[in-house]
């Protein structure tokens, strides 16, 4: 039961994290605002996040295995292009002390996975837009989720009222 619960909460979290760039990535002129602590979400809402988040977490799961098979396709393992990305990020000179032919692999596999965000984007919007909620209420109850403790403690009652209904429909006899 538990681990169930946990799973779940992994899937909003993941879908937090992605959602942060996802956001910045439809909202480009204000990536630096904060969505507001909203906490008065509608039942029907938290449920829409819910499924929402499963959708979210399989076609970011999807294109993680794309981005690592775009990087192993340029010459490059996972680790060692996280750890010329870190560099880049980390100083001037970036990644200007590997090789020339690394920093080729490096840039190809880049663009290839810049082109995978950009279209899991539609995707995700779309998977989030058939529950029946929208991108700004989406972003909403993930910053709320990490901020507020009522929402947090709706979500998880949420999060039990479907597993109990998930066990309750595996438990009914098929006719």
């Amino acid at each position: 039961m538990n681990k169930f619960k946990m799973q779940k909460l992994k899937v909003i979290l993941l879908a937090a994290v992605m959602m942060g760039s996802f956001g910045a990535m439809a909202q480009a002129p204000n990536v630096m605002q904060e969505p507001e602590l909203k906490e008065d979400f509608k039942k029907d809402e938290l449920k829409s996040f819910v499924k929402a988040s499963s959708k979210v977490e399989a076609i970011q799961m999807g294109a993680q295995q794309s981005m690592a098979q775009a990087v192993k396709d340029e010459g490059l393992t996972v680790e060692k292009f996280n750890t010329m990305a870190q560099a880049q990020q980390g100083s001037e000179g970036g990644i200007a002390t590997e090789s020339a032919e690394d920093q080729e692999m490096f840039n190809k596999a880049s663009e290839k996975i810049m082109k995978i965000q950009e279209e899991i984007g539609g995707e995700i919007q779309e998977a989030i837009e058939k529950e029946g909620i929208d991108i700004q209420t989406f972003e909403q109850i993930i910053y709320a989720y990490q901020n507020s403790e009522k929402v947090k403690g709706a979500l998880d009652e949420v999060l039990l009222e479907e597993q109990q209904e998930q066990q309750n429909q595996m438990a009914q006899p098929q006719q």
